[in-house]
């Protein structure tokens, strides 16, 4: 592990302040630290993708809770709004590139810490392939002519994550630059989807928010959902609401103070929740019909249809595409980056931390890049895209919660630490965090609860039986 002086005074400075604080973190600078904090928003917002996440995201939602799912990413949005402030201070403390992991690290007690951090890092290795698959699925959309089978969407989806493994090699510069093109076709994409929405509403906002339905049994009728219903839609929304800690994964990439750290992931968080939720909410408000709506294997491009007819779906559809080719894009590249600095830190066997601590002539972690794209790419011939997003999103509650109570404890065991970036509210937001993702994780299925509580299981045991005693080892050998 890498000697950590969290407890130490340290002043931020607008012009080094994050390279400093991270040496007096015991970390050396060799990432390629030339992101603004306007770069950095740049690469979690395209970690985000914001039409990957409505789009692509908001067909599980509606298929699992109707137009119940406008509720709940009203709810999960609320709830984003509340996790930026939190990761805002704690990501201005700690601006190391490991994101949530390294957060976590300093703000919990060894064994929750290590839950959120294998609960995070097996992330890695959802999110992507989820991603990849629906961005076969409009592929196929878009081209009749490919074949139309659940084979033939892994094998794009697998040929896409290779793609992007080759892009996440460059160094940041690049990656950041490719970034700024896809976010830009991506507000495009999303500047025409709302045009075109806002000037055709069918139904008033309260309909869609307090009258939710979904398809009958028969696929032909509406029937409401029960709030019940409504929050079994928040394990997915959890999902498409995500992506904004990105920003703390450049940590050790970005320019100039602790503060940027914290301002760069609060900005994207409050952009994910605008731009999730609106397209969302506005998707619902102008579907011409909820049954043709709900039923179709693409809402989104239902509604493009109706009034642009197939030119504008088809170009609506492409957008969506390159979103969520550049939103896989940049997860693997900020997840390599995480991985990275676990191994760093020494958390798994040593022959494996060797492996995955190499960095390539471009200042950029190879070997945890090539680990995620390769696994990642397997993994979409063995999973539904649903099951992975609904993974996702619970595993990211568990993250989330651990880090709200971790920032009441950070508050509570240091009152003195320097805090660039000081959440305001305290200690509200980390308790109306903590006690909606309680009720968001225990709403959903049993079966995905017992998927999510084998990775907590798993994580609890590695920690007792490898991790403890090799500290302790450690500690007499030391001592």
């Amino acid at each position: 592990m890498s000697e950590m002086k969290d407890n130490e005074v340290f002043v931020d400075s607008p012009v080094d302040g994050a390279q400093k604080r991270l040496e007096q973190l015991g970390y050396k600078q060799v990432l390629d630290r030339r992101l603004s904090v306007f770069g950095n928003v740049v690469m979690g917002l395209s970690n985000v993708a914001p039409v990957m996440a409505a789009f692509l995201y908001g067909l599980a939602a509606f298929s699992v809770a109707g137009t119940g799912a406008i509720g709940a990413a009203w709810m999960q949005g609320i709830n984003v709004c509340l996790i930026g402030l939190i990761l805002a201070e704690a990501g201005s403390i700690y601006p190391v590139s490991g994101g949530l992991y390294s957060l976590v690290k300093y703000m919990l007690p060894r064994p929750l810490a290590f839950v959120a951090v294998f609960t995070f890092m097996i992330q890695a290795f959802i999110y992507p392939p989820a991603i990849s698959m629906g961005l076969g699925l409009y592929l196929q959309e878009l081209f009749p002519a490919l074949p139309q089978t659940e084979m033939a969407t892994s094998v794009i989806a697998a040929i896409a994550l290779i793609l992007s493994l080759f892009i996440g090699l460059n160094n940041i510069v690049t990656s950041n630059r490719v970034a700024k093109f896809f976010l830009a076709v991506q507000m495009i994409v999303i500047f025409v989807f709302l045009y075109i929405c806002f000037a055709n509403p069918v139904r008033p906002l309260s309909e869609v928010m307090f009258d939710p339905v979904m398809l009958g049994a028969d696929g032909l009728s509406l029937a409401p959902v029960s709030f019940m219903g409504v929050l079994l839609g928040l394990g997915i929304m959890c999902a498409a609401i995500d992506g904004y800690p990105a920003s703390l994964g450049f940590s050790e990439e970005t320019k100039g103070s602790c503060r940027n750290v914290g301002k760069a992931v609060l900005i994207t968080a409050l952009c994910t929740v605008f731009l999730v939720v609106i397209c969302m909410t506005m998707g619902a408000i102008a579907a011409p019909d909820l049954v043709a709506f709900l039923g179709s294997s693409s809402p989104y491009l239902y509604i493009a249809q109706s009034y642009m007819g197939r030119m504008g779906a088809d170009l609506i559809n492409i957008g969506i595409i390159i979103a969520s080719f550049s939103c896989q894009t940049v997860v693997i590249t900020y997840m390599s980056r995480v991985i990275f600095t676990g191994a760093r830190d020494h958390i798994w066997p040593e022959p494996v931390n060797r492996f995955l601590g190499q960095v390539s002539k471009r200042q950029t972690p190879w070997a945890c890049t090539v680990v995620v794209g390769v696994v990642c790419s397997l993994m979409v011939f063995s999973n539904t895209m649903v099951d992975l997003v609904t993974y996702g999103g619970m595993s990211a509650a568990i993250v989330y919660m651990l880090v709200a109570i971790g920032s009441i404890n950070s508050r509570r065991r240091e009152p003195r630490l320097t805090r660039p970036f000081r959440m305001p509210f305290f200690p509200l937001p980390p308790i109306l965090v903590t006690l909606f993702l309680i009720v968001a994780i225990g709403s959903q299925e049993t079966s995905n609860q017992l998927v999510v509580g084998s990775f907590v299981t798993f994580a609890l045991l590695y920690y007792f039986l490898y991790i403890r005693p090799r500290d302790k080892k450690e500690d007499n050998t030391n001592g």
